[in-house]
């Protein structure tokens, strides 16, 4: 089987060090970059980029709340976007394209979930609306990259950092080993499609192979991400109450204008495409996210008491 090079485009970040990580240990070694290794510079492709059979952009540090108040952040994320996509089409392989968009902010709101890829599109915030330029960006180039678009949903698990308004479990986890109370945010019966990393880069381990077995044509254009479990913030706070081993403290506030009501997706076509489901249940994810967070604790703690 000949060589697929690969690229990560945010292989530092949440989901993209995590997959660079998995590429290494199955043995390939991708072409990774990041806001200090950028794939474009001057105009230029850095090497690695345009050899790339399949490209995974991952890139992104704008949260909904950045995408509110600080919209630079959405400028910078299209124009890196395009400016990858046109050295791509430069190099005439037509490379298979993944790109991570929001599963929980691009569907319109009056449709009755779970999502299914059909589902109309209507993003109310401006995050939601961002990632689905995104995503429109990358269907532009169809003829000159094979686009991948994955609506992912509530992304979380070990090495997630907690983030100002972003990533409840990430928050309430670390909260919890502070002994700080947690912030529930807007309406505890909003529901949410928790998917666990794990899952979400085995999925991404998946459309690589497809690219390494000449399968990638058989990767449909859009695909869903998510357990299809709906979950309450309410009934997160019982999983998280459970696996922290005590009832938290919880500051309630009021919702946010740009929080979208309730989401979850209907992820069957990953599943009849790439034989693709969700398999660690909410609160086995959330046990595991809390033992690295509390070893991750006690050794700071060892390296204090030193």
């Amino acid at each position: 089987m000949r060589k697929r090079p690969s690229a990560v485009i945010g292989a530092t970040g949440f989901i993209g060090s995590r997959l660079v990580s998995g590429l290494r240990l199955a043995g390939h070694e991708p072409a990774s970059f990041n806001r200090t290794c950028p794939p474009v510079a001057d105009g230029r492709p850095a090497p690695g980029l345009c050899e790339a059979e399949i490209a995974f952009f991952l890139a992104t540090r704008t949260t909904p709340a950045l995408a509110e108040y600080r919209p630079g952040e959405i400028v910078a994320e299209r124009a890196l976007l395009i400016s990858v996509l046109e050295e791509l089409a430069k190099s005439g392989r037509r490379p298979l394209f993944v790109l991570a968009s929001s599963g929980g902010t691009v569907y319109a709101p009056h449709a009755w979930p779970p999502y299914a890829e059909s589902a109309p599109t209507g993003p109310t915030s401006a995050y939601g609306r961002a990632k689905l330029q995104l995503e429109r960006d990358l269907l532009r180039y169809a003829d000159r990259v094979q686009p991948v678009v994955l609506r992912l949903g509530n992304v979380y698990g070990p090495g997630q950092r907690p983030t100002q308004g972003f990533g409840v479990l990430a928050n309430w986890l670390t909260a919890a080993a502070r002994d700080e109370p947690v912030r529930l945010i807007g309406d505890p019966q909003v529901v949410r499609d928790y998917v666990h990393v794990d899952d979400t880069i085995r999925l991404l381990g998946m459309l690589h192979q497809c690219v390494r077995e000449d399968r990638a044509d058989k990767v449909p254009s859009i695909l869903n991400v998510g357990s299809g479990v709906p979950t309450s913030l309410a009934g997160l706070l019982d999983i998280v109450s459970a696996v922290v081993g005590r009832e938290l403290t919880v500051i309630r506030e009021r919702g946010r204008h740009f929080d979208q009501r309730s989401t979850w997706l209907d992820s069957s076509l990953a599943a009849a495409s790439l034989g693709w489901r969700a398999t660690i249940s909410l609160k086995e994810g959330v046990r595991q996210y809390w033992k690295q967070i509390m070893e991750a604790k006690s050794s700071v703690d060892v390296i204090g008491s030193l």
